[in-house]
């Protein structure tokens, strides 16, 4: 049996293993749903049931790609299973996959075996694939793409042919239907394609006007329908409420916090910038002089820009427009690339240690103080599942949400029949966990964002049609961007319907 073939089957038996162990997890208490799940899962219902591309507030879907929800719902109309199921067995399978794709990309480019098999293990257990995959988000599918696109791109880089190019241009395509940044992998795949050129000019032109053809026109075809249906690209945005210094100290954070137990301050940060500017700058610069020992900017380029320009757009975008914080969640797709460039790095060093180092145990004392670095990683990785067990679930599938006693009254309470309007300060909860679809409760800015909207003040203009609405009125629940009960009580004619521990439920209509 061919050696490359044993060790390809060696990966996928830990993807596997990794895939079984995202199932049993999440067997326990089901996939965990966030705010943004409820509208994924929402729009995919919509879509499987002929209403289209709907949220559950009755606004079009533009917000985001369509790749994801209609993933989820070919799953509806084929094996006739909700999202709040699938959307469990679905990121199982994405995360075996990603663990995969990634050995594979290890295999392509490490020597040694013992650290292709660490590094493997590393994102299997990492908390930041982990923690993603437990709840219904985009993101795991983003980054198999991300990770396809990086595969495809080095068998395209090997043998130059229009198959190869196919292959990685439908990854980025596909990545780019899946969240909108991904169109940074379009600059990245055309710089690549420029700098790793085995063709003539003209070859050059054709593949890049064939990748630009590829990976453009599925998604502005979807912007191109956004603009048509909301007047907007990509949905209404607003300021930022963060400003650039502070996006970056995020930015860093977090990424240090995937290594390290540490934590930098405004002071350190422009050292850290220099110091990183400064290595990439070497990087460059000694990447020819140290062919001799393999060391070429080739291998880890396609990585390196990638996690570059992800992470300049989503702290130029994060300062400019108005997201959540930057976190691991919007910063996991460069997990895995930063965890290959780690990888290689080692994998030259150990090969600089086995050449100048006879004695055997000095590479095997290299490799266990990897293994030991992996401690911190892997606790928290644990401290994340003891956190899901001990919520019994996350966000809106925690037992402390379906035990929420506003919810219990609206499902146990038949006088809130269909044909009746909701609206909420958590829509999304009504909706995914009383199987009613709420509108937002009047807003004063926009979402994170000090940007006020232009509104009535008097607010009479919010509440649809005459007839009586519900609003559904969680306590404790921190969104300040919402007109208050005291504001809404000014101009509005409330009555109270139900005082609970968790809330109040009101009848709402113009005064």
């Amino acid at each position: 049996m061919d050696i490359k073939f044993k060790h390809k089957t060696l990966l996928a038996i830990i993807g596997l293993i990794g895939a079984c162990f995202i199932i049993i997890l999440l067997s326990l208490y089901g996939v965990g749903v966030s705010p943004d799940s409820v509208y994924y899962i929402s729009v995919a219902r919509h879509i499987a049931d002929g209403t289209g591309f709907v949220g559950y507030d009755g606004y079009y879907f533009v917000l985001q790609p369509p790749l994801y929800p209609l993933l989820l719902a070919a799953i509806i109309k084929i094996f006739s299973i909700d999202p709040l199921i699938s959307a469990g067995y679905l990121n199982a399978i994405l995360f075996g996959l990603i663990v995969y794709y990634s050995g594979l990309f290890l295999l392509n480019h490490l020597k040694s075996l013992p650290l292709i098999i660490i590094g493997t293990l590393s994102i299997m257990v990492s908390f930041v694939i982990i923690q993603i995959s437990l709840i219904a988000l985009s993101e795991p599918l983003f980054i198999l793409f991300v990770l396809l696109y990086l595969n495809y791109f080095d068998n395209y880089r090997i043998k130059g042919t229009i198959t190869s190019l196919l292959f990685f241009s439908t990854a980025a395509a596909l990545a780019c239907l899946t969240r909108y940044v991904g169109v940074i992998i379009i600059l990245t795949g055309s710089i690549s394609i420029f700098i790793w050129k085995r063709k003539t000019f003209k070859e050059l032109f054709q593949h890049l006007i064939i990748f630009l053809l590829i990976t453009i026109l599925p998604t502005g075809l979807w912007i191109l329908r956004n603009y048509l249906l909301s007047g907007t690209f990509v949905g209404q945005r607003a300021d930022s409420s963060y400003t650039l210094s502070e996006n970056l100290l995020f930015l860093f954070n977090v990424m240090l916090k995937w290594y390290l137990p540490m934590q930098i301050n405004e002071q350190q940060l422009f050292f850290l910038m220099l110091i990183i500017s400064a290595g990439i700058f070497a990087v460059i610069v000694l990447s020819n002089k140290w062919k001799r020992d393999e060391v070429r900017l080739k291998q880890i380029g396609p990585a390196l820009i990638f996690i570059l320009f992800y992470s300049g757009i989503i702290v130029i975008s994060s300062t400019t427009t108005a997201y959540d914080k930057i976190a691991n969640r919007l910063l996991s797709p460069i997990f895995v690339p930063s965890i290959f460039i780690m990888f290689l790095i080692l994998d030259n060093i150990l090969e600089w240690i086995s050449k100048h180092f006879h004695q055997r145990f000095i590479p095997i004392l290299f490799l266990i103080g990897i293994i030991a670095w992996m401690k911190y990683p892997i606790t928290r990785t644990i401290y994340n599942i003891e956190d899901y067990i001990g919520q019994a679930g996350w966000e809106y599938s925690s037992k402390s949400w379906r035990d929420n006693t506003v919810i219990k009254y609206l499902n146990n309470h038949k006088q809130f029949e269909a044909g009746y309007s909701f609206y909420s300060n958590v829509p999304e909860a009504v909706y995914i966990l009383a199987n009613k679809e709420a509108k937002w409760s009047p807003p004063k800015t926009m979402y994170n964002s000090p940007e006020l909207i232009k509104t009535n003040p008097d607010l009479r203009s919010i509440w649809q049609g005459n007839n009586t609405a519900y609003l559904v009125w969680f306590n404790n629940i921190n969104r300040n961007f919402l007109f208050t009960i005291d504001e809404l009580k000014k101009s509005s004619k409330m009555v109270k319907v139900a005082q609970l521990k968790d809330g109040e439920i009101y009848t709402i209509a113009k005064k």
